[in-house]
């Protein structure tokens, strides 16, 4: 065999590794190929063999970057340098951007690579739509069509939320349902946890009587968990609720509010979602409003999801001849951004 046969396999697998990424854990194993981001407190990490890796940060011994990254330290600098392998649990950072060589704890990393929201330079936008329905023609002739949806704006200080639904059904051409619902909640970020919000709602729903019901209040919320995987707040605050009725007498009234917002990965992606809202009058505690959302949400393809849920709307004082639970449950496709 030709020596220059030999050489050159070597000398594309050295510089292969040489213009990797490169993590050495704990234990001493080494991992090779690209860091992709630290937004918690696991570094994803990209590989040829396994695709992105999700690593423990504390495992971590050394960590190299053939490029410069962004990073976001524990004083809340903002800094774009190559990483460089210190001593076991030490850093250096190398870049234009530094005045000086710094070295310092793999602990003072808060982020890396994080999105807009987390580096405070503009917002990071989520959210989803779903549209569900069926249409029977022969025997039976009905149509019901479902749309929801929700966008989430997150930015390192603010969060704006936008949701609505919309839901219509017919049987022989006679309506059987149509009401429709638009919250949007703004929350300024005090602290990493705590938050202040302004609410409002607009809700009409034609077989509970309901012309227009709106919303207005204020409060504060503890967000428990933000995480890619996992997400918790609950809400406490002071509302304001005017109801139009086309038949019933007018209602207006002050109320104390609770709300819990609850969603987590199970499993393949799978997410598990719940979410409640409590508003109870100041004067009256039997006039109370709840509303309940707790679901499934698939994936079947990039973007694309099927999600079941069920839908629980409690009215504590119902207009005239209306019953006060309504159940829906639902089963829709959806697009995720």
């Amino acid at each position: 065999m030709k020596l220059s046969n030999l050489l050159i396999p070597l000398f594309l697998l050295f510089t292969h590794v040489a213009f990797a990424d490169t993590v050495k854990l704990k234990n001493g194993d080494w991992i090779t190929g690209t860091v992709v981001k630290k937004e918690s407190e696991k570094l994803l990490f990209k590989t040829e063999y396994a695709g992105e890796i999700a690593i423990v940060w504390t495992e971590i011994a050394s960590l190299k970057t053939d490029q410069a990254v962004s990073i976001v330290l524990a004083d809340d600098a903002s800094v774009k340098a190559r990483m460089e392998s210190q001593s076991l649990g030490r850093v250096k950072l190398l870049g234009s951007g530094l005045k000086t060589t710094t070295t310092l704890n793999m602990n003072d990393v808060v982020y890396i690579n994080p999105s807009a929201q987390l580096t405070g330079e503009g917002f990071d936008w989520k959210g989803h739509l779903n549209i569900g329905g069926a249409v029977t023609q022969g025997n039976t002739d009905t149509s019901v069509l479902r749309i929801d949806g929700e966008t989430i704006a997150r930015s390192q200080k603010s969060r704006i939320t936008l949701t609505g639904y919309a839901n219509r059904a017919k049987n022989k051409n006679v309506e059987t349902e149509f009401n429709s619902k638009g919250k949007l909640q703004y929350d300024r970020f005090v602290s990493k946890k705590w938050f202040v919000y302004a609410n409002s709602a607009l809700e009409n729903d034609e077989f509970r009587d309901i012309r227009l019901r709106t919303i207005l209040g204020f409060g504060s919320g503890y967000q428990i968990f933000e995480q890619p995987d996992r997400h918790l707040s609950v809400e406490a605050g002071i509302n304001y609720i005017y109801t139009d009725f086309d038949l019933a007498q007018d209602t207006s009234y002050s109320s104390a509010r609770w709300s819990l917002r609850y969603d987590e990965l199970v499993f393949q992606g799978v997410k598990f979602f719940h979410q409640h809202e409590v508003l109870m009058s100041v004067k009256e505690t039997d006039n109370l409003l709840v509303f309940s959302q707790t679901g499934l949400r698939v994936p079947i393809a990039e973007g694309l999801n099927a999600s079941t849920q069920l839908n629980v709307d409690y009215a504590g004082q119902p207009a005239a001849g209306r019953v006060k639970t309504d159940k829906t449950l639902l089963f829709s496709l959806g697009y995720g951004w």
